[in-house]
Parts: structure tokens; sequence; C-alpha cells
């Protein structure tokens, strides 16, 4: 844990830029997940696919974040 802050608290420029970027999609992805929920219509048959890929959406940014925020660490650490 004290390497892990120790990375975090002496980040590069480029992985502040990576970690902007990620943040900035994750958001993105949740909020078109709320849109088409909102844009959906009514529940059924035909906006069923719609649904679920409204779902997708909101679950996914949660794993694009922990994926990311992996992918920084390796690549802070091995610096």
């Amino acid at each position: 844990m004290k390497k892990f802050l120790h990375t975090f608290k002496n980040i590069s420029p480029g992985g502040l830029l990576a970690v902007r970027v990620i943040l900035a999609l994750c958001c993105l992805m949740a909020f078109a997940g709320f849109l088409l929920c909102l844009f959906a219509g009514e529940p059924g048959v035909r906006s069923h696919y719609t649904y679920r890929l409204a779902k997708a959406m909101g679950d996914a940014p949660a794993g694009v974040l922990l994926l990311a925020g992996i992918g920084l660490i390796i690549f802070e650490s091995s610096r």
C-alpha cells in the first residue's frame, strides 16, 4: 500500500493526463447509459436490447477504471 501511495504521489504528467482521460471516458460512458435509459421508451420487446446496452454502459466504467488504474501503476512503477 505504501508503494502504491508513493507511486500515485509521484505520478508523471503523462500519467496524470491518462488518469484524466480515463475518468472522462468513464463519466461519458455512464452518462451515455443514462441517456439511453431516458430515451429508450417504455420497457418492452422492442426496447429490451436498448436497456441491456444501457445497463452494460452503466456497469463498464468500473471495469475500465480498474484496468486503467492497474495499467497506470504498472507503467509508473517500471519507470
